[in-house]
Formats: C-alpha cells, sequence, structure tokens
C-alpha cells in the first residue's frame, strides 16, 4: 500500500471527495503538501506497534509503506485526518478522528517472541 492510498482514505474521511470520486483541487494543494511527512510520523508510530524496523522515510506519496496494509488502511487515515482537523482548527473532527485513532492502535497485535528463562525464574509456571 502507498502513502496516496492512505492519503485518498484520509480525505474521504475529512469529507474532501467530489461526487466523481476525485479530490478536490483546491483542497488538494494544501493537504497533499502536509500529507507525506505527517504519514511518515504515524508510519514510524504504527511500524513500532506492529515491531517493524523501516527502511526508508516517507517523502512522497508514492512511496511505499512498510506496515501491514490491514494497519496501513484501518489505521493510518483516521491519524492523518485527525491531523488535518488539527491543522483546520476543527476540534470536533480532531477529537473523533484523534479517538478512534487510538483505538485502532490498540488492536494491533505484534508477532509473539520466544522467551528464553536464563534464570529458571519461571520454572514451573509454563
Amino acid at each position: 500500500m502507498t502513502a496516496r492510498d492512505v492519503y485518498e482514505r484520509a480525505m474521504a474521511l475529512i469529507d474532501e471527495i467530489e461526487e466523481d470520486g476525485s479530490i478536490s483541487a483546491e483542497t488538494a494543494t494544501g493537504y497533499a503538501g502536509k500529507a507525506p511527512r505527517i504519514i511518515d510520523v504515524l508510519h514510524r508510530e504504527l511500524a513500532l506497534c506492529e515491531g517493524v524496523t523501516l527502511t526508508a522515510d516517507i517523502e512522497d506519496l508514492d512511496d511505499m509503506l512498510e506496515v501491514s496494509d490491514d494497519t496501513a488502511a484501518r489505521i493510518m487515515p483516521y491519524g492523518l485526518a485527525a491531523s488535518f482537523a488539527l491543522a483546520d482548527k476543527n476540534g470536533d473532527m480532531h477529537g473523533d478522528y484523534s479517538y478512534m485513532y487510538r483505538k485502532l492502535m490498540r488492536t494491533i497485535r505484534s508477532d509473539e517472541v520466544g522467551l528464553t528463562d536464563e534464570y529458571d525464574v519461571l520454572d514451573g509456571l509454563l
């Protein structure tokens, strides 16, 4: 999934999509310039939750995301929409989208890792 996919979903959330499915040209110029840097911050935060090591920064809307497609499609648009609402000084929308972003972040499950009990502290408990 690319950063553009997240951007387009966020634009739909904040109701900046025209009836034909395109993003309004006047709206796109302001948001499109800010989006890559905001997505980069969200990408790093969500990668930490997933336990993913990132190899590149998001500098353009056509850059590929390294978090799972589920996380990118389901969670990241809410974080981006919350950032746009904050920039627009829309407190209600910011609160709603920020709440959803934080709530959905808690649904991320990282991969299980094996534990080594070097001192036999857990002996008999597992």
